[in-house]
């Protein structure tokens, strides 16, 4: 039997160079590369065209969402995507890596829990959420960080597959 790997989008806001969520998106995106399982598709959404994003993120197996958290909310511009898709995030898991202020970006994520919901997505259970000190040169401080960032992309490669197999045996109702 011959296993393909699964498609993750990872989107985020942007990627210009000595930002704090570059540093972050990066190392991420190096994290899933490692992983047998996906086959990565970088959204940056300061360079992607809202247009090409319904066709990605329904051609995707998983997405996960790299952001940063303002005023205890994600930006306006993650959630403008957001709500350009759609339809195509129907039974699709979500997964969250967040950043900024002393959450670490946690509450950014427990908001974007309740959009997702609203639009019939499953949202991963663990995020990873990061403050500025918690990277040293691009890289986490922490050691345990890269075995969370697997633990993570586990669960999701779990519901990947079981809402691929489920969406292609039934679709999702409308």
């Amino acid at each position: 039997m011959t296993v393909h790997p699964l498609r993750l989008v990872v989107l985020t806001r942007n990627l210009d160079a000595g930002r704090f969520g570059t540093a972050v998106t990066r190392w991420f995106a190096r994290e899933v590369e490692r992983a047998d399982e996906f086959k990565l598709d970088l959204i940056d959404l300061s360079t992607v065209p809202l247009t090409e994003l319904p066709g990605r993120i329904e051609d995707a197996d998983a997405v996960m969402i790299v952001t940063a958290e303002y005023n205890h909310a994600y930006p306006g511009d993650v959630k403008t995507a957001i709500d350009a898709v759609r339809r195509p995030w129907y039974a699709k898991p979500v997964g969250f890596v967040v950043y900024g202020g002393r959450s670490g970006g946690l509450r950014a994520a427990e908001q974007l829990r309740l959009v997702f919901g609203e639009l019939h997505a499953v949202t991963i259970r663990d995020s990873l959420g990061f403050r500025e000190e918690d990277f040293i040169d691009g890289e986490p401080a922490d050691p345990t960080t890269t075995a969370a960032a697997t633990a993570l992309l586990h669960q999701l490669a779990w519901w990947a597959r079981s809402l691929r197999d489920a969406r292609a045996d039934t679709p999702y109702p409308e």
